[in-house]
């Protein structure tokens, strides 16, 4: 048998099967394992090879047998430690263990979460006295020893109340959800979920349960033991596998038979694992058990299979040939550090330290701006650590949007509640990409003008928000990178929820899913495909306060039969799937195919081109559906102008109608209408023309925002309205995250998300109309949508 050399060697699995076995020499051959894992050299002071427990059902007569076993294995393999090795620390186990003794307190559950992070850390300085002493001689105010008031409570913030916070941290921290997930507790954190476990607890009850979360915590323990830091000199000693002997494997009430079947429900839950399990049957093998052939002992530790096996041995009492194959040389020597172990433990640091004073380091820029080619600036910042302007008059516009961005952080105060939006969207254009100024900087300003009123807003448990802003770069080029800095940045900025993406493409769906996946809730604004919000790549965290191509088709086509047009030139690009692709094939299969031509216009490349798309267009001279990118309308009509066919000497109009227009043209009309008088114009929006008989009060709000500030009044347009309503519903939704936990701030943006779906928003009073979002709705359903001309 090659149990010693599987001991030695540990193998490469994640958890080590056990192996009972069977016969009437089982229990004695077991039983006298335990004397191989003792150096003979050294009998009498009883010097331990490796460590290892013998465990036998003598703890059934016990209080809690099933917890009492489980701390008799850690003891004794505590207990068992070989020379030289360090101490056995089992933190999960023992926080566990503390939680099972701590006693049931009133009031609320803030309150009794507090409680038992001060039970658990009053037992963390029984297990770490050095703890227990600095905390003693903080609170000391001794007979002859004078401390100044001031100096006494900065002590006691120093090495009682720090300590105590890090401590609760530590116990919030992703790495315990696992007690949450195994407890089925609403929320993984492992202070709320312990509380179901203290005396008087509605899980205190369930031995089953109570055992596998013991079990789990001591097999995570023992892993992590198994392995110490790779900067550790004593990390080499570690070698071996931990030992578990179980004498008695018998009937149902077995605590060696329960323990057993914990540890395989455990295991097969994926807790890894480096004990060893050798047991003696005393009754039937368990159901679970897969019978082994002799033969295949020696190798079946270290192929992946079952987790428990079970060998019949001789029927015969005395064994000889099972003793005999067990007798084999142990080979397990801990010992001394060598001049080589500490080489290893330091040189990677050494490397690691010469490789940063050799080698420049890439340097992103202040906190995340970084040029890339194209003349943009790509990354994050909070308006005042850095820029993601260009230079010159054309990035006039976003650094005086970063101003107020910077203004409006600054007034924040961060001793109160708080959290961090994060405005994410395309706000420059490449050099040489022929896109013009994006819409994204009219969706910034109406970011600017909801957060100011929300930081304006007073009432219970509301959360003021600071603002993150977000450049992908043109076409959402680097959107991927820059969503990574984002998650990188959502613990330490608070982040509740990123809004704005503004553009349906590919690359746009791949950043939100990056988002999605580092569990941040997305809002999505002017962004209608359908592949965003529908179809098996749709982020799960995603969701848009604007309406999808479909109703933008139906609304589009309707508008087009009611000006009579007997022919429709349908405009898309054939290299924009998610947007333009997905619109136009929505268009088609509402118009009649017979009057309808397709014209490719390439939004990249050089198929497809303007002056081709042009030149088929004034040909048709028919009532023209742009289905394409905005930005790229503008090199189309010059293109269009002075073609016959589109400036009729008659002077009559072509009917154009646009899915949506330049932010240029909206902010200033003249430019569309005296540079291409050959059109009349429309174009689909989610807001009402400003016009109206009853505006939003947001169309009023909007340009005194920037009049306040010395700055011109900005009207606005259907991007800002749309990206002032996923503000407000984000910030609607972290206020009903922190009414859940109130008075407790510290929530993670996945308990934004979870509100969004359940119960959701209802009925929110929006610029751009009334916003239902939920499970159901990820965006608003029958959302009412306008034609608007210039």
């Amino acid at each position: 048998m090659q149990l010693d050399a599987v001991i030695a060697t540990r193998p490469r699995r994640s958890a080590l099967p056990a192996l009972l076995l069977g016969g009437p020499a089982a229990g004695a051959i077991v039983a006298g394992y335990r004397d191989r894992l003792v150096d003979p050299r050294f009998a009498r002071r009883n010097v331990s090879l490796v460590p290892h427990a013998f465990l036998t059902d003598d703890v059934a007569g016990a209080p809690e047998p099933h917890v009492r076993i489980v701390l008799d294995l850690a003891g004794r393999l505590d207990q068992t430690m070989p020379q030289g090795s360090g101490a056995l620390r089992l933190p999960l186990l023992r926080t566990c263990e503390a939680v099972l003794g701590a006693a049931a307190t009133g009031g609320d559950p803030s309150a009794r979460r507090r409680a038992l992070r001060d039970r658990l850390y009053e037992e963390l300085t029984l297990r770490r006295p050095w703890l227990g002493h600095a905390q003693r001689a903080a609170a000391h105010t001794g007979q002859g020893v004078s401390l100044a008031a001031v100096a006494q409570a900065i002590l006691q913030v120093v090495v009682v109340v720090f300590p105590r916070w890090v401590y609760g941290l530590w116990l919030s921290r992703r790495a315990l959800h696992w007690a949450g997930e195994l407890l089925e507790a609403p929320d993984r954190r492992f202070p709320h979920a312990a509380l179901e476990l203290t005396e008087g607890g509605g899980l205190r009850g369930n031995a089953a349960l109570v055992q596998e979360l013991l079990v789990t915590a001591l097999l995570r323990d023992l892993d992590r033991a198994a392995r110490p830091s790779r900067w550790w000199v004593r990390r080499v000693r570690r070698r071996w596998s931990f030992v578990a002997l179980l004498g008695t494997v018998g009937g149902a009430d077995s605590p060696c038979k329960v323990l057993l079947d914990t540890y395989e429900r455990a295991v097969a839950k994926g807790a890894p694992s480096p004990l060893l399990v050798l047991g003696a049957l005393t009754g039937e093998p368990p159901s679970v058990a897969v019978a082994l052939p002799a033969a295949d002992v020696a190798a079946f530790f270290h192929r992946p299979g079952g987790r428990v096996y079970a060998l019949k041995l001789s029927e015969e009492a005395d064994d000889g040939a099972a003793r005999q194959w067990f007798e084999t040389n142990l080979r397990i020597r801990p010992r001394a550090a060598a001049r080589a172990d500490y080489a290893r433990a330091v040189a990677p640091v050494a490397a690691l330290l010469l490789a940063a004073a050799a080698v420049p380091l890439y340097v992103w820029g202040p906190d995340g701006c970084r040029a890339v080619e194209g003349g943009e600036t790509i990354g994050v910042t909070d308006g005042a650590e850095c820029s993601l302007a260009p230079p010159g008059p054309e990035g006039d516009q976003l650094r005086e949007l970063e101003r107020l961005a910077a203004a409006h952080n600054a007034a924040v105060d961060l001793s109160e509640p708080h959290r961090t939006m994060v405005f994410f969207a395309p706000l420059t254009v490449r050099d040489g990409s022929g896109n013009t100024t994006l819409n994204g900087i009219q969706s910034l300003r109406g970011v600017l003008v909801a957060l100011a009123e929300v930081n304006a807003s007073p009432g219970v448990n509301h959360m003021r928000q600071r603002l993150l802003v977000a450049n992908p770069g043109d076409a959402f080029a680097h959107g991927t990178e820059v969503a990574r800095m984002i998650v990188e940045r959502a613990a330490r900025d608070r982040v509740s929820a990123v809004v704005g993406i503004t553009q349906s493409r590919p690359a746009a769906l791949a950043a939100v899913t990056a988002l999605s996946d580092g569990k941040i809730p997305v809002i999505g604004s002017s962004v209608t495909g359908s592949a965003m919000v529908e179809g098996p790549d749709a982020p799960a965290r995603y969701l848009q306060v604007s309406p999808s191509n479909a109703q933008v088709a139906e609304v589009m086509t309707e508008f087009v039969r009611g000006r009579g047009a007997t022919s429709v030139v349908l405009v898309v690009h054939p290299d924009d799937e998610v947007f333009s692709v997905d619109l136009a094939d929505k268009l088609a299969a509402r118009f009649t195919p017979a009057r309808t031509v397709r014209v490719d216009y390439s939004e990249f490349g050089q198929d497809h081109t303007a002056d081709d798309a042009a030149r088929q267009i004034c040909a048709k001279a028919g009532f023209v559906v742009y289905a394409g990118r905005s930005a790229r309308l503008a090199e189309l009509l010059n293109a269009m102008r002075g073609r016959s066919g589109c400036a009729r000497g008659d002077g009559g109009r072509i009917g154009f109608l646009a899915e949506a227009l330049p932010s240029e043209y909206l902010d200033d009309p003249a430019k569309l209408t005296t540079g291409y008088p050959f059109a009349e114009f429309s174009h689909v929006s989610f807001s009402p023309d400003v016009r109206g008989p009853r505006p939003h009060h947001f169309v009023r709000s909007f340009p005194a925002y920037f009049t306040g500030r010395g700055l011109p009044a900005h009207v606005p347009n259907s991007d800002a309205a749309g990206a002032y309503d996923a503000v407000i519903v984000a910030a609607k939704a972290t206020d009903g995250a922190f009414a859940d936990e109130a008075p407790d701030e510290d929530f993670p943006a996945n308990a934004v998300y979870g509100r969004l779906m359940e119960p959701g928003v209802r009925d929110v009073n929006g610029a751009t109309g009334a916003i239902t979002l939920n499970r159901e709705h990820r965006y608003p359903v029958g959302r009412t949508l306008y034609v608007l001309g210039v």
